[in-house]
C-alpha cells in the first residue's frame, strides 16, 4: 500500500506542475512525465522480503514496465543510485533494465530505491522495489559426521553442490568421479565421499575439509568445527629379553580407538580376538600356526581397519614359541544358522557356521549323534556344517551339537531345536504358456523347481540334461499313459523314484494361472517345452512322470507355514491332496489360491500309482511339501488371470519332508 501511495503522490506532483502551467485538466500533460498508478504501477511488481509487493520476482536483467503519461521524457531510471538501461520508451510505456547491484546472493529478496528523472535531471517517480539474487554458487551449510576412519562416508550439505569437482580432505582430493553420492535438488543438495586413505597420525587429529567448484572456487566445509580423524593408537607392548609367548597364549594390547581393528594377525596367522574395546584388545595365539625353524619365530602383530583396508603395526617382532602342542580342544562361543530365523532354527540341508576358539582343530560335527558334514575349511575362529537328514525324530526336537578333533574326541558345542525336514526361502518360477510368443526368457531360465535338489531348474537344463528322462527321450511318456497313472509294466519302482518331484506354474490361452502336477494332464508340460526360444524345445504333448498332486490349505494351523513355526510335516488334518492343478484367482477358496495361500504338495508312491480316491489315507504319500506364496508379478492379483505379455514370477517359500512311504 506505502508504494502505491507513493506512485500516487508522484503522479499528483506531476499534475500539479501541469496545473501552474495554466492547464486546468484532470490529467498531466506537457512534458511532465508521471507513471499510472490506477492499475499495477510495474510489471513485475517484484516479491519482497515480507511479500510486500507483487508475486513475481525480480532479477538482475529482468525487463520492468511501467505505463504512465509523457514517458518518453524520462531522461534516466536507478536503483540505489546504479544506472538501470532503458530498453524501451514511448509516450505510454517504459521498460528498463534491473542493473547489477552487487548484491551476496541469498533467498530473500533486497529493498531497493527505483527513481525515475524527467528531462530536467528532476525526480518524477520514487518506489520500493525488490529484486531477487538467486544462490547460484555452490554454497554450503554443514556436514556430518564430525568423526571417523579411513572409509567413513562424510555426507556435505548445501546448495548447487552437484557443481563440485573436487573434495579437498586435508592434503588429500577426492575428485567427483570417486563421490559415493550426489544429490540434486532445486533447495538442497549433497554430496557423499569417503574419507581417503593415506598417512594419518595416530590416535586423534583435526582434519579441514574443502570443497571446489567452478574450477577455482573453494567453499569452507569445516569451519570451526574440524573433522577428528581416528586411527588406532598402541601402547608399546614390552616383551622382555629371553620371553617367548606360546600357542594358545593371550596378548592385552591397549590404546586408542582400537575398536577400529577388524582384523589382528601375527605374521601370516590371524590371531582370535576374545575382547575387543576402544581401548583394549585381547588376542590369542591359534593352534592353526604351524611349527617354524627356528621354533621360536618373531614377526610383526598388525591390525587392519578402514575401507580399502589399512594396516597398523600393533606390537613389533613379536615373538612365539610355534613348538606344536597338539590339536587343541576347539571352544564354542556361538553359532548362526543359515535361513534359522530369529531362534537359529535348525533345518535339514542347511549351512550351520559355529565360531569360537581353537575351530581349526575340528574334523567334524554330530548331530544328536549323526555326523554332520563339513562345509569349507575351518580356521580357527570358525567350522561350518551341514544339517544331516539322518536324523530319526518326525517333529522339531532339541538336541545337543558336538564336534570332534584330535582323532575323534568329542567336545560339547551347544544344544539346538533341529526341524526334521527341509526349508527353502524366496524361490521364483516363471510360467510355461500354450499360448504363442508369450513364452518369456525369465520363464526359460526359471521353469521348474526340484525341491530334493534345492534349486531351480531352465527348460534348456531339463532337457539336456534328461530330468523327466522318459518324456525327453520317447516324447510320449511310456510311464504314465494317461492322466496321474503310472503304466507300471514299463518301470519300476527305482526307475520311478529315480525322477525326482518338480513344482512349476502353467497358463493357457485363456490366462488361466495354475500351479501344476507333472503327471495329471497331457498339456501342462508342453507349456515349458514349446515355446518360441528355439527349437531344442519342440516336444510334443506328453505328461511328466512324478505323480504330484495339491490342495489349497485353509486351516488355521497353516498359520505356522506362514510365520516359520511349523514343527511337523504331519501337522495337518489327514486330507489328501486331490487337485492337478488348482488355479490362482481373485479370492481364496478350497480349490483356488491367491497370493498368501498356503499349499500342500503330495508326492504319490510308486505303490499306489495314481490319483488318491476315498478311503486313501497318508501312507500313499512319498514326500509331503507345504507351499506358502508369497508374492505374485505375473498375474492380475482383482481378476485371478495372468499377465498378457506372461512377463514376471511366482515367488514362494516351501518346506520339503524326507521320503516318508515306499
Amino acid at each position: 500500500m506505502k508504494n502505491i501511495l507513493k506512485g500516487m503522490a508522484a503522479l499528483l506532483f506531476g499534475a500539479a506542475v501541469l496545473t501552474a502551467c495554466g492547464d486546468d485538466s484532470t490529467e498531466p500533460q506537457g512534458h511532465i512525465p508521471a507513471i499510472d498508478v490506477t492499475t499495477r504501477t510495474l510489471v513485475p511488481d517484484a516479491t519482497g522480503a515480507n511479500g510486500e509487493s507483487g508475486s513475481t520476482r525480480a532479477f538482475v536483467g529482468t525487463v520492468v514496465t511501467a505505463q504512465g503519461f509523457n514517458l518518453d521524457r524520462v531522461s534516466r531510471v536507478t536503483m540505489n543510485d546504479t544506472e538501470a538501461e532503458i530498453v524501451g520508451q514511448s509516450i505510454s510505456e517504459l521498460k528498463f533494465k534491473v542493473p547489477a547491484l552487487g548484491f551476496a546472493q541469498r533467498d530473500d529478496s533486497y529493498l531497493t530505491d527505483l527513481l525515475v528523472y524527467g528531462e530536467g535531471g528532476e525526480v518524477v517517480f520514487r518506489y520500493e522495489y525488490y529484486v531477487t539474487v538467486p544462490v547460484t554458487d555452490a554454497v554450503v551449510t554443514g556436514y556430518a559426521p564430525a568423526s571417523g576412519t579411513v572409509g567413513t562416508v562424510v555426507r556435505i550439505e548445501g546448495r548447487n553442490l552437484e557443481q563440485l569437482a573436487e573434495v579437498r580432505f586435508g592434503d588429500k582430493a577426492v575428485l567427483s568421479d570417486a563421490f559415493v553420492e550426489v544429490v540434486e535438488g532445486s533447495e538442497s543438495s549433497s554430496v557423499s565421499f569417503a574419507v581417503p586413505a593415506g598417512e594419518w597420525a595416530a590416535g586423534e587429529s583435526e582434519v579441514t575439509i574443502a570443497a571446489v567448484w567452478g574450477g577455482s572456487n573453494v567453499v569452507d566445509v569445516t569451519g570451526e568445527t574440524p573433522f577428528m580423524m581416528q586411527t588406532p593408537r598402541v601402547a608399546p607392548v614390552v616383551q622382555p629379553e629371553g620371553e617367548n609367548a606360546a600357542i594358545g597364549d593371550e596378548l592385552v594390547i591397549e590404546g586408542e580407538f582400537l575398536d577400529l581393528v577388524s582384523e589382528i594377525r601375527w605374521g601370516a596367522y590371524e590371531l582370535i580376538v576374545l575382547e575387543q574395546t576402544a581401548a583394549s584388545v585381547t588376542v590369542k595365539f591359534p593352534s592353526s600356526i604351524e611349527t617354524a625353524d627356528p621354533v621360536v619365530a618373531a614377526a610383526d602383530i598388525a591390525g587392519v581397519y578402514g575401507t580399502p583396508a589399512q594396516a597398523v603395526v600393533l606390537a613389533a617382532a613379536y615373538r612365539v614359541d610355534t613348538t606344536p602342542q597338539g590339536p587343541a580342544k576347539p571352544i564354542f562361543k556361538s553359532f548362526a544358522a543359515e535361513d534359522g530365523g530369529a531362534d537359529n532354527r535348525l533345518y535339514l540341508g542347511k549351512t550351520v557356521t559355529v565360531t569360537g576358539e581353537n575351530m581349526a582343530s575340528v574334523e567334524g560335527f554330530l548331530v544328536d549323534g549323526v555326523a554332520a558334514a563339513l562345509v569349507g575349511e575351518p580356521n580357527d575362529v570358525q567350522a561350518s556344517f551341514a544339517v544331516p537328514d539322518g536324523v530319526t525324530f518326525t517333529s522339531a526336537t532339541e538336541v545337543e551339537v558336538e564336534a570332534l578333533y584330535g582323532g575323534g574326541t568329542k567336545a560339547e558345542m551347544f544344544t539346538a531345536k533341529v526341524y526334521p525336514f527341509y526349508c527353502y526361502k524366496g524361490i521364483r518360477l516363471g510360467l510355461g504358456s500354450n499360448s504363442k510368443n508369450t513364452y518369456t526368457e525369465y520363464a526359460a531360465e526359471n521353469a521348474f523347481f526340484y525341491p530334493d535338489l534345492g534349486r531351480t531348474v531352465s527348460t534348456q537344463e531339463w532337457v539336456d540334461g534328461r530330468f523327466d528322462r522318459y518324456v525327453v527321450e520317447t516324447g510320449t511318456n511310456p510311464a504314465v499313459k494317461e492322466a496321474s497313472t503310472l503304466t507300471k509294466s514299463a518301470l519300476t519302482s527305482e526307475e520311478y523314484y529315480a525322477v525326482k518331484p518338480y513344482v512349476f506354474f502353467i497358463t493357457n490361452s485363456s490366462s488361466k494361472l495354475s500351479i501344476a502336477g507333472c503327471a495329471n494332464s497331457a498339456s501342462q508340460i508342453k507349456t515349458h517345452c514349446t515355446g518360441t526360444l528355439g527349437a531344442w524345445t519342440s516336444l510334443p504333448s506328453t505328461f511328466g512322470t512324478p505323480i504330484v498332486m495339491y490342495r489349497v490349505m485353509n486351516e488355521s494351523w497353516g498359520e505356522a507355514v506362514k510365520s516359520g513355526t511349523l514343527e511337523s510335516m504331519a501337522a495337518y488334518d489327514g486330507s489328501l491332496a486331490t487337485a492337478g492343478a488348482p488355479a490362482f484367482g481373485a479370492a481364496e477358496t478350497t480349490s483356488v489360491w491367491v497370493e498368501g495361500s498356503v499349499l500342500m504338495m503330495n508326492y504319490i508312491t510308486y505303490a499306489k500309482g495314481g490319483k488318491p480316491v476315498t478311503g486313501d489315507d497318508a501312507s500313499i504319500v512319498a514326500k509331503i511339501g507345504f507351499i506358502h506364496v508369497t508374492g505374485i508379478t505375473c498375474a492380475d492379483k482383482a481378476t485371478g488371470l495372468a499377465n498378457a505379455d506372461r512377463a514376471g514370477y511366482i515367488e514362494f517359500d516351501m518346506y520339503w519332508s524326507k521320503q516318508l512311504n515306499e
